[in-house]
């Protein structure tokens, strides 16, 4: 596989960016001293290309894009990706389902790992309405992350992966009471709490607490995929903590902006989460 071209890091840890969550668009950067991994390109092409360039990152830099399925808030600049002939990584439903031809997809398969450069990414199969979805995890010398956006159960197949990672982002999409007496039409309702729709703030606490008990160090957890109709950060932060605490875990908890930068960074065993704004409109 190719190595990657951009410029390394200057502290040897990983730096993990958001640049946007929820069903507006989703992307998340992965960086590096030696190498960079997109996650999703659901945002719009022109704000995931000035992101990247504010970070110093093209495209065509990348080690490589994972793409977890083929809804358009996760692949809505898939054609600027591929043009750029940065490798695009996805399970086979995906690919099919994107209509990526084989010159331009790396096929990965659940369960079983793949080395991108440094990094030893894992593919996890999730419950989701989509042709082949899948959750990831990622580890590389410098920190260990699983990114799980879109599920609508809480797979014990996840406890292992997120007890693992050192950053943990997971779907709180809503909340159940919003949700029963919210504005949705009811065929929607039920798609969103059925076991192929999207995680509940209360199921992802029940998922995040039985992976985590028995952790040494706790992670840090970035609750992703927000509903703005029927969910608030306030609500998803309360009641994942709350469950959490129930069976004394008080890792750090914070919900993801729906747009704008979220930034966490690992330096060795020194972890920490900030926001940082790229100028960006």
């Amino acid at each position: 596989m190719p190595q990657s071209a951009i410029a390394p890091d200057n502290d040897g840890g990983m730096t993990v960016h958001s640049f946007g969550s929820g069903s507006s668009g989703n992307a998340f950067l992965i960086v590096t001293s030696d190498g960079a991994l997109l996650v999703d390109c659901g945002i719009q092409s022109r704000a995931l290309q000035a992101h990247l360039r504010a970070l110093r990152r093209p495209l065509a830099s990348l080690d490589a894009v994972l793409i977890t399925h083929e809804h358009v808030d996760h692949v809505r600049a898939l054609p600027a990706v591929a043009r750029s002939q940065a490798p695009i990584v996805a399970t086979p439903g995906t690919v099919r389902a994107c209509g990526l031809p084989p010159t331009v997809a790396w096929i990965a398969r659940s369960g079983v790992g793949m080395r991108i450069g440094m990094f030893e990414v894992t593919p996890i199969a999730v419950s989701h309405d989509a042709a082949d979805p899948c959750a990831y995890h990622i580890s590389h010398p410098a920190g260990r992350l699983v990114i799980a956006t879109d599920l609508g159960v809480g797979d014990p197949a996840l406890h292992d992966p997120i007890r693992d990672a050192d950053l943990v982002i997971l779907e709180a999409n809503h909340d159940e009471a919003m949700l029963r007496s919210g504005p949705y039409p009811a065929r929607l309702k039920r798609r969103v709490l059925s076991p192929v729709g999207h995680l509940s703030n209360r199921a992802c606490g029940e998922l995040l607490t039985a992976a985590l008990c028995g952790r040494p160090a706790p992670a840090t957890i970035w609750l992703a995929h927000l509903s703005a109709t029927n969910n608030r950060p306030d609500l998803a932060v309360g009641a994942v903590r709350e469950r959490l605490a129930a069976s004394d875990l008080t890792p750090d908890v914070a919900a993801l902006p729906r747009a704008g930068c979220e930034t966490w960074r690992s330096t060795g065993s020194s972890f920490r989460s900030r926001q940082m704004p790229l100028g960006l409109s």
